[in-house]
């Protein structure tokens, strides 16, 4: 007579652990903290290495060595006092011209009448309603920029700031 276990009879179960929503948090909190790790390294010390490498071999390309930039040259213009379209409001604003070369700022300063007045003409035609908020000035900026140069007939002018602006 042989007789059979009865715990063989009877299949083995196994339990499963699952991943509570605290240990998955956790595993997701440590990947986001790796990843932005790695890409402040790479940006921090390798990507300014490649740019650097790229810059080289355009200069090498072009048969230019590493020149110094240019020296930012800016010329102030005295602040205006403009009446805008509004009824009873003004403006008034202060500039300051970027140009590229010594010989450039010559020119402007032989030109500034035709500047200042070319500036005026820009805004009186405007409303506090366009000039209000950073993209009416951001507008404002590149129109007066666009005016200079064609007043002056060429792309002479870099870049404008304001350094005074007051709207009353």
């Amino acid at each position: 007579m042989t007789e059979e276990p009865e715990e063989a009879a009877e299949p083995v179960k196994v339990q499963k652990k699952s991943l509570s929503i605290k240990q998955i948090l956790i595993f997701g909190g440590i990947i986001l903290v790796l990843a932005g790790g790695g890409f402040f390294t790479y940006t921090k010390f390798f990507a300014k290495h490649e740019e650097g490498k790229e810059s080289k071999e355009s200069a090498k390309d072009t048969g230019h060595k590493d020149k110094k930039p240019a020296e930012q040259i800016l010329i102030p213009i005295e602040p205006l006092i403009v009446n805008l379209t509004d009824k009873s409001r003004f403006m008034k604003i202060s500039l300051q011209l970027e140009v590229g070369d010594k010989k450039h700022e010559d020119i402007v300063k032989e030109k500034m009448p035709l500047l200042r007045d070319a500036i005026i003409m820009l805004l009186t035609s405007k409303s506090y309603e366009t000039i209000s908020g950073s993209d009416g000035k951001m507008q404002l900026k590149d129109e007066v920029l666009s005016r200079l140069n064609q007043a002056l007939g060429k792309e002479i002018i870099l870049n404008v700031y304001f350094t005074e602006l007051m709207v009353q």
